[in-house]
């Protein structure tokens, strides 16, 4: 869709500065600004499933996020192998997801890798890559992006003859593509020099960066990541000197809680040090999450309050609901009523408060059961566990067997061998397969004729033996009071039966009518698990915060625990003048930091006893590590009341543990 207002040529025409006429996809209006929030999956790391992207979707069109930019590294086919074309499997899987997207509203765009190894100036290369365009094309994408980050600077000796820079040659690629694309709407590159601390010598004397500005089409936009890879502050200074070499304001690609470089942290912190003063001055904000996809919620919910925040350009709580008078929000108007600090343009957006929001809706989705990719596919009528089992028909000696197999994602179907065309199984398809009697050997899904008479021979020869086998052996089913019912019963009818039993397996009638047990007023009460609580998920969110800042409840335990380890000698038993007032002030505060820990062990225990076990799943390594840690901590400090004195090695290696 082009800007509301403009011709598609008009909407692409480049800035010479920073301001309102700023192109995207007409999602989001303010006064004839268009702004493209992106959510992309371009980390290092285990793709996301389909379902959980889809689930990203509605995400995104809750909040008004309207694109998402398909970019997994660890999609060979989009980065190491990008000359490969999807198989048919592959294709039917992105037609659904991008499927999915138009659905709920998001625009989707493919991104392509070619820089690793592509020689930009072999037509057959560039051919191989507009072919490969051209089937994701057909199978409903509209935007695309060429991304060349991470990549070697050197050209070829090939494309040293064509072209002058390393700039010129992607420059030519880019806007060949883009043509060659019919110019499409949304189009993005990503440079090689995409932040501050890449550039050479600096951003605004970049060659590199001048050759992409003057010589790439227009209608492309270009991602920027700011001062660093993961920058801690993107400043208005720093957007109009990129602006102004670019001769295009850029699309921020934001990596603030970007966790693929380092696996043992997890970033739950808000959307910060970005001014909303940015935003008439970008194309767009795209952000790459956590590698683990229910760590996100944060981070989508809060850049869409950051974006939201400054829609009309002035002061305004953004509450993510239905109802504006939320206790969220009279929470929020209450906080503000009696501040007597000044409103300024970077207080429109409240990093804190779009937190709690976040938080205080995340909540919920702790209490809802979920748990995505489960291998049991539901479907209408009676269920049929996923068990590979002969029926024996014991006189005929007949073959009958049934496969009930559950696919998750779509596979190619081996079992049509007549069809010159494979045959699809779309996803969360069961297929039932009834093998009839000696047609085929069971195991083996191509058979050549002339084998038929003797393999058909071996297979009864070796059932007859196992039918021999089984009938020696005492089998009866778990409900053993059954048995003249059972023995009235063929091997297949009892096999049915069970495979069509809402009862769950090794469970009894009798199991299922024992009464509930209630202890008594002398014995043990039996468990209830305590809700998980906004303190707790606030906790959480502040001990895994942001790449350049611990939350506030972290801060102070640091602070606490640094205090008590440098004072321990108040309480040392070998002080021969201990201090009263300083005994007691140490005690104090290591009873305060006790109780800190406590809650960091009672968050874990309530977390773990959530009922959204997939939110559970993703977050468990990161909390179990952080109890570990906290338990020994709070046990160190103990040893410290206790004896007071350690010796200076010890110190020295706590100190190294804590920073």
């Amino acid at each position: 869709a082009s800007c509301k207002g403009q011709s598609p040529a008009a909407a692409r025409a480049p800035l010479s500065s920073p301001g309102p006429s700023v192109c995207g996809i007409c999602c989001v209006c303010q006064n004839h600004l268009f702004f493209l929030t992106l959510f992309t999956t371009g980390f290092y790391g285990r793709p996301w499933t389909m379902e959980q992207r889809k689930e990203l979707f509605r995400r995104q069109q809750k909040w008004g996020l309207n694109t998402y930019l398909y970019a997994p590294k660890d999609d060979y086919k989009h980065r190491m192998f990008w000359r490969e074309m999807y198989s048919v499997e592959e294709a039917e899987q992105l037609t659904t997801l991008i499927s999915a997207a138009k659905e709920h509203g998001i625009e989707f765009i493919y991104a392509i890798s070619p820089g690793l190894d592509i020689t930009f100036s072999n037509q057959k290369e560039v051919s191989t890559l507009k072919r490969k365009l051209d089937q994701v094309s057909h199978f409903g994408c509209k935007s695309f992006a060429l991304l060349f980050d991470d990549i070697d600077h050197n050209m070829c000796p090939a494309d040293k003859e064509v072209f002058s820079s390393f700039a010129h040659a992607q420059v030519s690629i880019t806007s060949e593509i883009f043509q060659y694309l019919g110019e499409p709407e949304i189009f993005l590159f990503c440079p090689t020099e995409y932040c501050g601390t890449f550039c050479y010598p600096n951003v605004s004397q970049s060659p590199y960066l001048r050759t992409i500005g003057e010589k790439l089409l227009p209608g492309i936009e270009v991602l920027w990541t700011g001062p660093k890879v993961v920058s801690k502050d993107i400043t208005v200074e720093s957007i109009e000197e990129v602006t102004k070499i670019l001769r295009r304001a850029p699309v921020i690609w934001d990596n603030i809680h970007a966790n693929d470089y380092d696996q043992k942290r997890l970033f739950l912190g808000p959307y910060k040090g970005r001014s909303t003063e940015l935003i008439p001055r970008l194309k767009g904000v795209l952000t790459n999450p956590n590698c683990e996809f229910e760590s996100n919620f944060v981070a989508i919910h809060t850049l869409a309050t950051w974006y939201k925040s400054n829609m009309n350009g002035v002061r305004k709580d953004v509450v993510m609901t239905d109802s504006e008078d939320s206790t969220v929000s009279i929470q929020i108007k209450l906080e503000n009523e009696g501040s007597d600090e000044e409103l300024e343009t970077d207080i429109l957006y409240s990093p804190q408060i779009a937190l709690k929001l976040a938080l205080t809706e995340w909540l919920s989705e702790f209490g809802v059961p979920h748990q995505y990719n489960s291998r049991q596919v539901p479907h209408s009528g009676t269920k049929s566990t996923s068990i590979d089992v002969p029926a024996l028909t014991v006189p005929s000696l007949g073959i009958s067997t049934t496969v009930t197999t559950v696919f998750q994602q779509p596979i190619m179907s081996p079992i049509v061998p007549l069809s010159d065309e494979p045959h699809e199984l779309g996803k969360e398809e069961e297929v039932e397969v009834e093998k009839k009697e000696s047609d085929e050997e069971p195991m083996e899904m191509v058979v050549e004729k002339h084998d038929e008479v003797e393999d058909t021979k071996n297979v009864n020869q070796i059932l007859t033996e196992i039918v021999k086998a089984k009938m020696t052996e005492d089998l009866r089913p778990m409900d053993t009071d059954k048995e003249s019912l059972t023995e009235s019963k063929s091997p297949e009818m009892s096999i049915q039966e069970d495979s069509g039993s809402d009862i769950a397996p090794m469970q009894t009638d009798d199991q299922l009518n024992k009464e509930v047990f209630v202890p008594g007023p002398n014995e043990k009460p039996l468990f209830t698990a305590e809700p998980l609580t906004l303190e707790d998920l606030t906790l959480l969110a502040e001990l895994f915060y942001l790449p350049y800042e611990h939350g506030p409840k972290a801060v102070q335990m640091l602070k606490e625990f640094n205090w008590l380890r440098a004072n321990s000698n108040y309480v040392s038993v070998n002080s021969n003048a201990k201090d009263p007032e300083k005994v007691a002030e140490w005690q104090s505060r290591a009873e305060n930091f006790e109780e800190m820990c406590c809650s960091v062990i009672q968050m874990f225990t309530r977390l773990s006893n959530s009922a959204n076990r997939t939110i559970l799943y993703d977050l468990y390594p990161y909390i179990w590590d952080i109890k570990s840690i906290i338990s020994m901590v709070k046990s160190f400090v103990q040893w410290l009341g206790r004896y007071g004195d350690i010796s200076l090695l010890l110190l020295k290696t706590l100190t190294m543990l804590s920073t």
